[in-house]
């Protein structure tokens, strides 16, 4: 058998993560089509991701965990999301590079409210109905 080593490069497990991200429902991103967008004042919102490695005393080398720093949209389920978050790295790095993720943090640090405008879209969140229902009542004025 032929010995030698490979080395996976950080940015090999970032773009698994954002892969994994991108499959996930509710998490939003915003990337300004525009060269001058940072002059006019737009900011581009995309999940951050930074990879934490083992320190290089610890036995287990072969492993590698996650901060993830997102937007969600409102009305997402955020236990879910995270839960599809953490299993869907987990299951993906351990697969692609044979290392394990003892651990995926994930920070909410913005949420993304849209005003309704009607669409087929607003069903998805089942939230909006009722607020709905709410304003017909206090509309009423006494």
């Amino acid at each position: 058998m032929v010995m030698g080593s490979t080395t996976i490069h950080e940015d090999v497990f970032r773009e698994i993560a954002r892969l994994v991200l991108e499959e996930v429902e509710g998490i939003y991103c915003y990337e300004p089509k525009s060269p001058l967008a940072p002059f006019l004042g737009e900011k581009s919102i995309k999940p951050v991701i930074t990879i934490k490695w083992p320190a290089p005393d610890e036995e287990i080398q072969e492993q590698i965990s996650f901060d993830i720093r997102l937007a969600i949209l409102y009305g997402a389920a955020i236990p879910q999301m995270v839960s599809a978050i953490r299993g869907g790295i987990a299951e993906k790095v351990k697969n692609t590079t044979g290392y394990d993720v003892p651990a995926v943090d994930v920070y909410i640090t913005k949420l993304i409210r849209f005003e309704k405008e009607g669409s087929e879209e607003d069903d998805s969140m089942p939230d909006h109905h009722d607020q709905d229902e709410d304003r017909t009542e206090s509309g009423d004025g006494e």
